[in-house]
């Protein structure tokens, strides 16, 4: 793993912990492919992820720590609305940008709005 990478989890982590905001949601590209829960363990992880990468293991250690909820593996949803990048040319797809959050009930589904252009190969 990069060092910029487990740098940025550490900082992450710290500022999680001092926040003391009832509500806590993060939002963005940590580049990591989560999948399906493998373990009983992993109940911060649901039953609907695609696949795992190994910056997906860092992030899905940073959820346990922290006790928090990976909303994206939370809710069954179809292919075409579960990829957040696209690749130039479009062949490739993948679900990198991830929604964590720290109430089980303060989300009540996440899926990607597909007609939301960005001008980025990033979708919302």
């Amino acid at each position: 793993m990069d060092e910029d990478v487990e740098a940025f989890y550490v900082e992450l982590e710290k500022f999680y912990k001092e926040d003391h905001t009832f509500y806590k949601v993060i939002v963005g590209d940590f580049n990591a492919k989560i999948g399906p829960r493998r373990s009983p363990e992993e109940l911060h992880i649901g039953t609907h992820g695609l696949e795992w990468n190994e910056q997906g293991e860092r992030l899905s250690e940073f959820i346990m720590s922290t006790k928090t909820i990976h909303g994206n593996s939370q809710f069954q949803k179809p292919p075409s609305l579960r990829w957040t990048w696209e690749s130039p040319g479009g062949q490739f797809h993948n679900e990198i940008d991830h929604i964590i959050f720290n109430r089980k009930y303060c989300l009540t589904d996440v899926s990607v709005v597909p007609e939301f252009y960005t001008g980025s190969d990033h979708r919302l």
